[in-house]
Parts: C-alpha cells; structure tokens; sequence
C-alpha cells in the first residue's frame, strides 16, 4: 500500500469507541487514528519485556512497548506496540509522517530498542524547528535531485550515496575514497563555488557534475523532481527524510515556481575531474579554515557521462 493510498483511506477512518482503530499498511505496519482522530503508525514490538518508554512533543507522541487495544479488520486484539501519534492536522505534514514512517518500517529492526526512537527525534526535528531555506539552497537541492533521477534512468543509483545532511563537504560518498561534488550556475559562464578541499585533496578522488541553469516558465520544477524522487524510492528512508528536512518549511507555491529549462540543462551538463579544474595547487597551510574562492570551467577538460557512470558503478 503506498502513501497516497494510505492517507486516502485514513479519510475515511474514525476511532469507532476503540481507543485505536487501525489497518494494515504491509506485513510490518499499521495505520489508523487514536480516539481524538490524530494519524497514529504503529508496529508490534519484538522485545515485549523491555520497560515502555515515552516521549512527547507539540506534534507527536511517541510510546514504545505500549500494551495497547485496537482494532483492525473488526477484530479487537492487545498487543504490545510501538506507537506513533501525529498531532499535526495540516496534510503536507501528515503526508510527510506517512512516507517516513511507512519508510522507516522496511528498514532493519533488529536494533528494536532503539531504532523508533530516532525515528521520534528526525520526525520531532523535522515538525518542530522552523529554519529559513534559502534560494540557492533550493538550486543546490534541484540540482542534486536532478542528478539521481537522471543517472536513475541510466541504471546508475546515486540514491544510497547522497548526504544524509545539508553542508556535508561533498554532495555524494561513493566509496570511501571517491566522491562527487554537484554545482550549478545561472550565469552566462560556468563558474562555480568550491571550497579548497574539494579541488585538491590527498584523500579522495573527485569529480565534479556541472549544471548551467536558465530559469523558465515552462522549465521542469522543483516539485516535480520531488515528487518523482518519492515515486521511484517510497521505501528509501534516509533519502525522503533528507529531501522533507530541506522542504518542511518552504512554501508549495515556491516549490512550483523554482523552474528550469530542462532543454537548456540537458545541453549543458558536464563532467569534471577536480584536479582539471582551476585551482590553488597548495595544501591549506597549518592554522588557515575554510578557504573558498570562484572557479571558472570554460577552458577545463572534461570527460564523458559514460566515463562518470563506469567510475561510480566501479565503486
């Protein structure tokens, strides 16, 4: 059952004098509504003799080793649960707890003590501390999710090797040595903003993928690659919960304006290997942090998609 489907059908759902009433998502969740109609996700729990803990905070509760009574499929059964209780009523949020969540329950739990708990806290993180996003921010994250789409349709997955967080120092880990680093510009040339370590580095081998973008009322939009990224990976939890990180708090409408060219884009992507890109050939000497500066990559030579996807398959 996917999300959509789920949140559709919890429309339609009401607590019926049960405390919970709920329904089966798959063989390893449920969902439903507790008796003051908040969404709840709950699972059975595998460590039964554990002492129940709980937590709560202005848009969730979280219990777990609940012995709870519910109902599902008109059947009323006690069990001990681990339970989710999503106080939030606007349907973005809801939407965003039943993709977690639903996510989160194909991960592996044989760390059952622990593993909802940290699903408690991103959520919390996620409802509850409001943070300004900037626009570039919202070209950076269009430009990364344009990249795992578009080397998807190649039979290449980016997806597993993304950041788990925003201002990492490379976009992507393939490897513990290889790592890949996504720009984009809106100016006439490809110029782009590195930081020192990302262009000379003893330790890793790094490529840069390079976007020039043109903003246009007919372009592909933010949104859409969001919403593709959710179709193509519903059960990929570290990757929805990294993309609603960077857009709980930005506007839909915004989301819909950010548009690009896509025939522009696809015209000017290109691929670099960092140590053919301008640059300062000296180590950061002992004492200096975070130096930055401005690249040009008109001159550069590159190498093909082709090259690129051999290197990451390679591993």
């Amino acid at each position: 059952m996917d999300s959509k489907t789920i949140f559709e059908r919890l429309k339609t759902k009401n607590s019926l004098g049960q405390t919970y009433e709920v329904f089966p998502a798959d063989e390893s969740c449920y969902f439903g509504k507790d008796i003051d109609n908040n969404i709840v996700f709950m699972i059975p729990s595998l460590m039964v003799r554990v002492a129940p803990v709980y937590q709560e905070t202005r848009s969730l509760r979280f219990a777990f080793n609940k012995k709870c009574t519910f109902r599902s499929n008109d059947i009323v059964e006690t069990k001990v649960v681990h339970l989710l209780t999503c106080k939030e009523k606007d349907e973005d949020k809801i939407m965003a707890f039943i993709r977690l969540t639903k996510a989160f329950a194909q991960t592996d739990r044989d760390n059952d003590q622990y593993y909802l708990s940290r699903l408690f806290s991103s959520l919390s993180a996620l409802f509850d501390k409001e943070r300004k996003v900037s626009e570039i921010e919202l070209q950076g994250l269009f430009s990364e999710l344009y990249t795992i789409i578009h080397f998807n349709k190649k039979s290449c997955d980016l997806s597993k090797f993304w950041q788990s967080r925003n201002m990492m120092k490379f976009d992507f880990s393939i490897s513990e040595k290889k790592r890949l680093e996504i720009k984009s510009t809106l100016r006439s040339s490809r110029t782009h903003h590195f930081k020192h370590d990302q262009l000379l580095s003893e330790l890793y081998d790094i490529y840069i993928i390079s976007f020039m973008l043109r903003k246009s009322d007919f372009g592909i939009a933010l949104e859409d690659l969001v919403e593709t990224i959710r179709e193509t990976y519903p059960d990929n939890y570290a990757l929805l919960m990294r993309i609603e990180t960077s857009i709980a708090h930005v506007d839909k409408d915004i989301l819909r304006e950010i548009k690009y060219d896509e025939l522009y884009l696809k015209e000017n992507i290109k691929y670099f290997n960092a140590k053919d890109i301008p640059h300062f050939n000296e180590k950061t000497p002992d004492g200096v942090f975070n130096a930055e500066y401005d690249c040009c990559l008109d001159t550069s030579a590159t190498v093909s998609e082709d090259f690129l996807i051999n290197w990451i398959k390679e591993g």
